[in-house]
């Protein structure tokens, strides 16, 4: 314990923080978001990987929530092929994000505020602790190629952007594995919120995230976000190849 009473890892955890927040701040994704903001017909939406949280098994329901506190969402996703832009109806569709604390289901012991192993942030793939569901689901597509579910909006965690993972596949195929995105803007205001406000504004944002710098922008993956009178709708179309 040091003379302000907190314990070395705190400390050590704080330190690699800032660090980070330097380095990521480093990045700036304003150009590509913009470019991402349309999609051409014939390509499909940008490709991310599962993330260090994916669990296989999710449940097949409409409402994921089971009983997270946060602000309502109803997430309605369309999938459709390329080029054709014909819907796919017999897309099976799984999404899986975080709580308004910033942790996942399966996950529970890993912090949302502390740094992540590197070992394990690079491998993308970190060891679940317990058999938690939240936040999780999976649907099949109607004819429209269309899928909606009733959750909440993300929290954020370290050293993330707010964000929802998304995957399609058909038959058994695999499709597209992606990450939804919100603006910048939305998010600050929902952090403004309870129970978000508890933790404070992220420092974690679009312009300087890591994964949207890599999908060069996430062209296809933003939603289209609007007030309700249950909460917010959020909508968007994904692009898939089969």
């Amino acid at each position: 314990m040091n003379a302000t009473g907190e314990q070395p890892h705190t400390v050590r955890d704080k330190v690699r923080r800032r660090v980070l927040t330097t380095v990521l701040g480093r990045i700036d994704n304003e150009a590509s978001i913009r470019r991402a903001a349309t999609l051409d017909a014939h390509r499909t939406t940008a490709n991310s990987g599962n993330g260090p949280y994916y669990v296989s098994g999710s449940p097949r329901r409409h409402d994921i929530r089971e009983g997270r506190d946060g602000a309502p969402l109803q997430l309605r996703i369309r999938t459709v092929e390329a080029g054709t832009l014909a819907p796919v109806p017999d897309a099976t569709v799984e999404i899986w994000h975080c709580d308004a604390d910033g942790i996942y289901s399966g996950y529970q012991r890993y912090g949302a505020d502390k740094f992540p192993a590197l070992v394990s942030l690079t491998l993308r793939r970190f060891r679940p602790t317990d058999g938690a569901t939240f936040l999780r689901g999976e649907q099949s597509a109607d004819k429209n190629g269309q899928v909606e579910f009733l959750t909440i909006v993300p929290g954020w965690y370290t050293p993330r952007t707010v964000h929802i993972h998304a995957r399609v596949s058909s038959a058994g195929k695999p499709l597209l594995t992606t990450e939804l995105y919100f603006t910048d803007d939305f998010n600050a205001h929902i952090q403004s919120l309870p129970p978000y406000a508890a933790r404070g504004r992220s420092p974690f944002v679009n312009t300087h995230d890591i994964e949207i710098r890599l999908a060069k922008g996430s062209p296809g993956s933003w939603l289209t976000v609007r007030p309700t009178t249950e909460g917010h709708q959020a909508d968007v179309t994904l692009q898939v190849s089969r």
